[in-house]
């Protein structure tokens, strides 16, 4: 079954030039500007949240990632504030949810590394892990 476009181009067009952002349908790659971040944030009801505008920064492009990367799963059309929405969802879970999220990804490339034979790549990742996990504990530490 054919699926409709739900967010149109145009839509997307209009809330960006509304946000005075640049043009999020003509996206290259999925790169936000920290300024993009903070002026979505500001945007969305966040309910006094206190969300590190940079971790959602991260969570606008993890997101986007997923539409750009696979544009039968693009949803938003890249709708900075339908996607904004959508890392909101997930740090109502845990403010951290994109740390955590980046710790279990490295782990996975760390698997695959390691059953492949590399010891090259998989030391990386084991570097790259033991800086994310840190991020993550002092981030849980700040919020004690």
């Amino acid at each position: 079954m054919k699926l409709p476009e739900y967010v149109t181009k145009p839509e997307v067009q209009r809330v960006c030039k509304a946000l005075g952002l640049r043009d999020w349908t003509k996206m290259k790659d999925y790169k936000v500007s920290l300024k993009e971040a903070k002026r979505i944030l500001k945007e969305i009801d966040s309910r006094s949240m206190k969300i590190e505008p940079e971790q959602f920064r991260i969570g606008l492009e993890v997101e986007l990632e997923h539409g750009m990367m696979y544009k039968e799963a693009n949803v938003t059309n890249n709708h900075p504030v339908i996607t904004g929405m959508i890392v909101l969802a997930h740090m109502k879970e845990s403010l951290d949810y994109y740390r955590r999220l980046e710790v279990a990804e490295l782990e996975g490339d760390l698997h695959k590394a390691i059953a492949s034979g590399n010891a090259a790549k998989a030391k990386s990742y084991y570097k790259r892990i033991t800086k994310a996990k840190t991020a993550l504990a002092e981030a849980e530490g700040r919020r004690l």
